[in-house]
């Protein structure tokens, strides 16, 4: 009973605290996020280019944050996010840098469901050299992992899913106005 009490709440304050750690990191994505949907949905190619340089800048920023959070499973979609907004930021034309604003937009929802399993329980979050688990923790332990990629696949699932409800309202859009 004493175990199961501690390592319970061991889970929870370790929890808490890479969450709290996290946060800034967290906010910085999302606000990497905003920025290139604006820059993917905006029709002028200055707007474009300064949406997805305002990316950029966040996703820098988030970059040097990851350290103080831990999670280094989300250092490579940041660093394949910051090479997209490097190329979108300053494109030869208006199509390049949408096209490269999306693979950083898809890079960017990753690194926020990279934080998210880090930070809401994934497995990484226990000190595994600090606690001694019995069978039935380990158990619980490699289902609560199953269950946030589960959850992860899903988030990937509903993002591509609204990236393809966009692309088929804009596409119905064209085919509406030259007259289809």
């Amino acid at each position: 009973m004493t175990t199961k009490f501690l390592l319970s709440f061991t889970f929870v304050l370790t929890t808490l605290w890479v969450s709290a750690k996290c946060d800034n990191t967290y906010t910085t994505a999302s606000y990497a996020l905003n920025h290139a949907k604006k820059s993917i949905s905006s029709k002028n190619f200055d707007h474009q280019k300064y949406y997805a340089y305002k990316a950029l800048e966040a996703l820098e920023k988030a970059r040097k944050l990851i350290n103080i959070c831990g999670c280094d499973k989300a250092v490579e979609p940041i660093l394949d996010g910051i090479e997209n907004l490097e190329k979108a930021s300053d494109p030869k034309d208006f199509e390049m840098g949408r096209y490269y604003t999306k693979k950083a937009f898809g890079d960017i929802q990753n690194l926020i469901s990279q934080l998210d399993i880090y930070t809401q329980g994934g497995i990484e979050t226990i000190d595994e050299s600090n606690i001694s688990m019995d069978t039935e923790s380990a158990d619980k332990k490699l289902l609560i992992k199953e269950l946030s990629e589960i959850k992860n696949q899903q988030l990937i699932l509903a993002r591509k899913q609204e990236m393809l409800e966009e692309r088929r309202k804009v596409i119905e859009k064209q085919l509406i106005t030259s007259g289809y």
